[in-house]
């Protein structure tokens, strides 16, 4: 194993870095930050897989596949049955044209996604029925055997036994990485992300079957003033955070009133609007964390 290949594996552990986009707020921007984020990684080398969790399918959709498309396909919700993930995963895609065919998507190399469904609404009642269900995400961590750098999971606005199943696997080397919009109430959310973490850790302190040990290390600020978005909650937003947060922010992601195109273009944002504020903060988020243009 490279040197290089040794930071995306942890402790000598077989499976990738982790990182959880998580916050109990919908709408919050973790869709556009995950698939943002992963996109940028995997167009500068460095292979990933978008677990999209939340029953709202957005990070599928922005990478290329909606409930049409996934017909007769297996999702996010196989996985907690048993399925692998090779048997989940499909290339990640954005959209070109009409229809469904193969020339109307373009492929984004490096990069799958797990789809969601609508049905991952009943995730944390498929785990309730079964205990073992609990292991499923441990499951496939232990049999992974790929080169992917980083799992990027989209979660659902929740705290609940799914979530709790991922949260668990985590450790100090992988982020806890809330999205959250340059609002005040907001901002104040983070609180019990923070408490619910630690909850986490209280309960499997002592345990050795997992590292239990979840930890925001990053934080993403969206929709932050630019000189013609001068909004007083988003600086009173911005003030906040840095005072509770200052030492896990990234650098800002500025407000632009065209991101929300992503989801009516089903293409990710650093495609669809490269030179737009957001995207050009999303790479200098990604060359913050270290993931800079990768040799061939």
């Amino acid at each position: 194993m490279t040197a290089l290949n040794r930071r995306f594996r942890p402790k000598g552990r077989n499976w990738p870095l982790i990182w959880a986009y998580v916050i109990e707020c919908g709408g919050s921007t973790k869709t556009t930050s995950v698939t943002s984020m992963a996109v940028i990684a995997a167009m500068r080398g460095y292979p990933g897989v978008v677990f999209d969790l939340d029953s709202n399918m957005s990070s599928s959709l922005v990478l290329g596949y909606d409930q049409t498309a996934l017909k007769g396909k297996k999702t996010s919700l196989d996985l907690i049955y048993g399925a692998s993930l090779d048997e989940v995963a499909l290339p990640a895609r954005y959209r070109v044209g009409d229809g469904y065919d193969d020339d109307a998507f373009a492929p984004i190399p490096n990069l799958r996604v797990v789809p969601s469904s609508p049905a991952m609404a009943g995730a944390d009642t498929a785990i309730a029925e079964d205990p073992d269900r609990n292991d499923w995400f441990a499951e496939i961590l232990r049999a992974y055997e790929g080169d992917d750098t980083v799992f990027y999971v989209d979660f659902p606005a929740s705290y609940g036994r799914m979530p709790y199943s991922i949260l668990r696997m985590m450790d100090e080397d992988d982020s806890v990485i809330p999205s959250i919009k340059a609002d005040p109430k907001d901002v104040r959310l983070v609180k019990g992300l923070t408490d619910e973490l630690e909850r986490v850790r209280d309960k499997n302190r002592n345990r050795r079957s997992v590292p239990g040990r979840p930890t925001l290390n990053h934080m993403l600020l969206t929709g932050t003033p630019t000189k013609t978005y001068k909004e007083a909650a988003a600086r009173r937003a911005a003030e906040a955070a840095e005072a509770m947060y200052g030492s896990v922010l990234l650098p800002y992601i500025r407000y632009s009133a065209d991101a929300k195109k992503l989801y009516e273009d089903e293409c990710p944002l650093p495609v669809l609007l490269p030179n737009s504020n957001p995207s050009v903060d999303y790479r200098k988020v990604m060359t913050h964390l270290g993931f800079t243009e990768r040799a061939a």
